[in-house]
């Protein structure tokens, strides 16, 4: 039985913040519970060249995991939209706090983020691609 609508919407968002918990987590098998383990799984984190198929794709969280001690996300502009009975995707503002590449404090980031979803019969919804690009300037259309 198919979810209604606002069930499915609801589940999508359920699985992006599932997403952002494991990424928090620095733990490599919550990741990989939310992730769809096909050659199709795709990964673009900030700054970086595209990375594709769950192997390398696992590795990619492997590295960022390892090189980590702290990570915080507070999720905002989250906007999902159900494409049809197996796929949806979400967007949202990714700000973050790390200890990555710092020395004995904490660095503060902003990403917007492009995360896809698929149904996977007996896991319900896994991403299929995270994009995320930095945000390097203030929106001119926000004003001066």
């Amino acid at each position: 039985m198919s979810a209604t609508g606002d069930e499915a919407h609801d589940e999508l968002l359920a699985a992006n913040a599932r997403f952002y918990e494991g990424f928090e987590s620095l733990d490599l098998d919550v990741m990989s519970a939310v992730w769809s383990h096909s050659e199709s799984a795709s990964c673009v984190h900030p700054g970086a060249e595209m990375v594709t198929g769950w192997p390398r794709v696992r590795r990619s969280w492997a590295a960022i995991f390892a090189n980590t001690e702290y990570l915080q996300f507070i999720v905002t502009d989250e906007h999902a939209e159900v494409l049809g009975p197996d796929a949806g995707v979400v967007t949202c503002t990714e700000n973050i706090l790390s200890d990555a590449g710092h020395d004995d404090h904490l660095g503060a980031a902003r990403a917007v983020a492009t995360n896809v979803f698929v149904r996977d019969p007996q896991r319900g919804w896994v991403l299929l691609t995270h994009h995320a690009s930095p945000v390097l300037r203030r929106d001119v259309s926000e004003g001066e």
